[in-house]
């Protein structure tokens, strides 16, 4: 790391960790609390603003980076859009619109390599590449319900994402500096927390990364096999997501009401179980991000990388279907 980096992560961390104490003031004074329901995983009514900590952080590196500015502006909108939500509770339209729209000034101000070589399948790449930010965005805050499991799971993402990207894009450049954030904020969320990260916390950070994860390098000379390799970086938080959604269409069950059917909702019944599941999914996405490291290794693609990530991918998704039942036999739930 340079000079540059090195006072980047000291001032995203230092300014994060120094932000959380002016939250919690602010959203105490202001009853601006998560209270526990019966479809919580929480049982004392705690702030929710922690998110403005972590943009506060990366902002506050700006004078020591560079690149990462056309990231972090829309990122930001997106955070915004989130810190709304948590203070006035928006619609799902105008948060799907928000979210959108921070992705569209994203895209345009700067076109990721599968959307430069779409050539008159343009459009069809811009909706992709909007769909998939978006996407991110919402596994985030989806998943964002124990102590400590988005913040620490966020911190891998950046750094596995740092090292497949910092040598080919500047785009990433500001990866380090999310992760010294995020990190700050974590200091005030490990279970019990005192400070959820909040919409404006989980829209801004999966929008950055989600974003960050389009500009990957081609892989065998393809830009879209590339984005794949790299996208597999948010396995654990992507297929829960996408499981769940898949199991509630199935049943019948309205998509977007408040549930507790995600994996790790299943394994955290006991609040003090919390530690626990965060360390499982730390440890699933790590698997993840060394299956992506391993398929993208090397300029010339050998097709023996892609099938062992993808095989360890595969293994890691099967391992959170079975993860209920093996800990439901153990006496562990």
């Amino acid at each position: 790391m340079t000079t540059g980096s090195v006072s980047a992560v000291a001032v995203a961390f230092l300014v994060a960790v120094a932000v959380i104490p002016l939250m919690v003031r602010a959203a105490i004074g202001r009853n601006l609390l998560d209270v526990p329901n019966a479809r919580s995983s929480h049982e004392v009514p705690t702030p929710r603003l922690g998110g403005i900590a972590v943009i506060a952080g990366v902002w506050a590196t700006t004078p020591f980076t560079s690149g990462e500015i056309y990231v972090l502006l829309p990122a930001t909108l997106a955070g915004f859009v989130g810190a709304l939500d948590d203070l006035i509770d928006l619609r799902v339209w105008v948060k799907a619109a928000g979210q959108a729209t921070s992705a569209l000034v994203l895209l345009l101000l700067l076109p990721p390599p599968i959307l430069s070589d779409a050539g008159f399948l343009w459009p069809a790449a811009l909706l992709f590449s909007v769909f998939w930010i978006v996407s991110v965005v919402n596994a985030y805050n989806f998943m964002d319900g124990i102590d400590g499991m988005v913040g620490g799971t966020a911190i891998l993402n950046a750094l596995f994402l740092g090292a497949l990207l910092n040598a080919s894009t500047n785009v990433g450049v500001g990866l380090p500096a999310l992760a010294a954030a995020v990190a700050g904020f974590m200091v005030w969320n490990i279970s019990p927390a005192r400070i959820f990260l909040g919409d404006s916390g989980s829209y801004f950070v999966g929008f950055f990364l989600g974003a960050v994860a389009l500009y990957a390098a081609p892989v065998g000379g393809s830009s879209y096999l590339g984005f794949v390799v790299v996208a597999a970086v948010f396995t654990p938080f992507l297929f829960d997501t996408g499981y769940t959604l898949a199991r509630r269409v199935w049943a019948g069950k309205e998509v977007f009401t408040a549930h507790r059917e995600h994996f790790y909702q299943r394994i955290a019944l006991d609040p003090t179980k919390h530690r626990q599941v965060s360390i499982i999914y730390y440890t699933l996405a790590v698997l993840s991000g060394l299956a992506t490291l391993f398929a993208s290794g090397g300029t010339d693609m050998e097709p023996v990388r892609l099938l062992g990530g993808g095989a360890l991918v595969v293994g890691c998704c099967l391992a959170m279907t079975l993860l209920p039942h093996v800990m439901r036999e153990r006496g562990y739930i």
